[in-house]
């Protein structure tokens, strides 16, 4: 496999199907589905039936997928951000726990429920093979169309010289510019500073003369860093199918994101680069305060220990994070932190977060030229795969991807 050069024209061959996936069900064709709200008896069957079927695929799935898939879907419901994403996930997935390969999507879901209990009564130990191959298409799913371009393009909003005033910011503006001006208007709204750490932007700093900050306190040196915005939810998320699959969690939040709406402020905050990157890779999250509007509580995702000083925590005893805006602008919807959340807790708890950073550095492995001998012996074909899919996302964003024949893409890099 050659190494792509920078700026270039490069190809990637798709990484085949595992044996294990072989025969996969094309899921995502299935997933635009009207949501019908369950009522509270049907959501607690469901629920009872899901864990029944992932107990029965736990002894199997052990070793198909490289992640704990099982685990994977558990926590995907558990911390499920919205009613309706519930709602929307048990009626995607419990439809998809069938020996028939195509089964019917137009069976009330109440009617799934029956076949499925009368099915489970069936099952011997082990179960049939089938049940932990549809576990892994749907852990498999969530994994590529969803969770992993969300966590690989998180940390990575472009930071754009912001002009002096904003301009434009409609659908035929350029999206550096539209970002130029959403990180102007959200330094704006968070009184040029970092809105977890409270350190002022350097960039602001150094035309002011005294060096005070928006209340006009006084500030040193030592309370200036640089800033950038950031994204709660991704730029550069060129395929349909993970807004398909967010439907899943948080159907009501799309709306806010389509098209030039993603670089709207409700979608995005200030923060220092460190904070902004670790955000990005889901290693910390904003908990709602349930006593105030818009106040949260800074928490450390599971398995990560941030460094506890002022560069990475918010300047309280508490860290309590309470968003004001100085001039009337969007304050960073709840929604959308919600959902952040939610995937920091479902890929912590899984372990898949440790997964996904082990493609994303074999990735920048690739991308570097770091990693010959691996790939002469084939051990970076997944990041391989991690590679393509980022170029993908990337490449649709801007228009630049054009398919070709014999199972390659060919995409431009400039």
């Amino acid at each position: 496999m050659s190494q792509p050069s920078e700026g270039s024209f490069f190809q990637l061959d798709k990484i085949p199907p595992s044996p294990h996936h072989r025969h996969q069900r094309s899921l995502e064709s299935v997933l635009d589905f009207k949501h019908i709200p369950l009522t509270a008896p049907e959501r607690t069957r469901a629920e009872k039936i899901f864990h029944r079927c992932l107990e029965a695929s736990a002894p199997i799935t052990d070793g198909p997928l490289p992640f704990n898939g099982v685990k994977l879907l558990k926590f995907s419901l558990q911390y499920n951000p919205s009613e309706q994403g519930i709602d929307n996930f048990l009626n995607y997935t419990l439809r998809n726990y069938d020996e028939d390969p195509n089964p019917d999507p137009g069976l009330p879901f109440s009617q799934v429920l029956d076949h499925l209990d009368q099915t489970l009564s069936t099952w011997s130990s082990p179960p049939p093979e089938w049940v932990a191959s549809r576990t892994a298409e749907l852990a498999d799913l969530l994994m590529n169309s969803f969770f992993l371009p969300l966590k690989g393009q998180a940390s990575r909003t472009p930071q754009p010289t912001p002009s002096l005033s904003p301009v434009g910011g409609g659908l035929h503006t350029p999206t550096r510019t539209r970002v130029s001006n959403l990180r102007l208007t959200c330094l704006h709204r968070d009184a040029h500073k970092c809105v977890i750490t409270g350190y002022f932007d350097r960039a602001t700093a150094q035309g002011r003369n005294p060096l005070v900050n928006d209340s006009g306190q006084p500030l040193t040196p030592d309370d200036v860093l640089v800033t950038e915005v950031a994204h709660i939810i991704p730029h550069a998320l060129g395929e349909a199918a993970f807004w398909d699959v967010m439907k899943l969690f948080h159907p009501g939040m799309e709306p806010l994101l389509n098209g030039v709406e993603i670089d709207r402020p409700f979608n995005a905050m200030t923060l220092t680069p460190d904070l902004h990157q670790a955000f990005g890779k889901l290693e910390w999250y904003l908990e709602e305060d349930s006593t105030e509007p818009h106040a949260y509580f800074f928490k450390d995702s599971p398995g990560v220990h941030l460094p506890a000083n002022a560069m990475m925590r918010p300047k309280n005893d508490r860290e309590r994070v309470k968003f004001i805006s100085a001039d009337n602008t969007d304050l960073p919807e709840p929604g959308l932190l919600r959902l952040h959340a939610a995937c920091a807790m479902i890929l912590g708890m899984s372990g898949a977060g440790d997964y996904i950073e082990k493609l994303l550095r074999d990735e920048e492995s690739i991308r570097s030229g770091r990693c010959g001998k691996e790939l002469e012996r084939g051990d970076l074909s997944l990041a391989a795969m991690v590679e393509w899919r980022l170029a993908f996302w990337a490449a649709t964003s801007r228009g630049n991807l054009s398919p070709t024949t014999a199972g390659t893409l060919v995409i431009n890099t400039q």
